[in-house]
């Protein structure tokens, strides 16, 4: 199979030859990725890869050097390509996780600063249910069982909160509706 002939059989399109080396090739390629890689999907991935790349490229296939020769080199920049992305994707991941614990922690800390602007102008009753609910993280049914008030009562409650907030402004209104809900 590593004639140059059947190189140039591969080169011109002929689909039987490039079916004899596909199957010639495919358990060593697979076996290169699965010992890199580790992975049996990863590895069968590459090496679908490996072939499509060879088969795109087929025209460009050297009559001086052995066709296997040629899909090792090929596996390799697959192979290298895949690092590549999965490194850039483990980076992007970490990256973003980080930032995400920074909004966290920006918003927590922005959040607990409009709710004491809130708290300040409630009633006590509702000073109370709005810290259970938002503090405690309760239901409304849990925070009626606390005070021992009807959960029509907790939500009336909240609903004037509500209104309250709306007359402070429309960002203090965004902020309870998004903790809230």
């Amino acid at each position: 199979m590593n004639k140059p002939t059947d190189i140039l059989l591969i080169k011109k399109g002929d689909e039987h030859a490039f079916v004899e080396m596909y199957h010639l090739l495919n358990r060593r390629v697979f076996n290169y990725f699965l010992k890199k890689t580790g992975q049996t999907d990863v590895a069968k991935d590459l090496t679908q890869q490996c072939f499509i790349r060879l088969y795109h490229y087929r025209e460009s296939l050297s009559e001086q050097h052995p066709l296997e020769k040629q899909v090792y080199i090929i596996a390799k920049s697959i192979l290298i390509n895949h690092i590549r992305l999965e490194n850039r994707r483990k980076l992007r991941d970490t990256n973003y996780s980080k930032e995400q614990s920074d909004v966290e922690s920006y918003s927590h800390f922005e959040v607990s600063d409009y709710l004491e602007k809130i708290i300040v102008k409630l009633s006590p009753v509702r000073k109370k249910i709005i810290l259970l609910k938002v503090h405690k993280g309760l239901s409304n049914k849990e925070i009626a069982e606390e005070l021992s008030i009807s959960v029509k009562t907790v939500e009336n409650h909240i609903t004037k909160a509500h209104q309250h907030m709306r007359v402070l402004s429309a960002e203090l209104v965004i902020v309870f509706v998004i903790l809230v809900c």
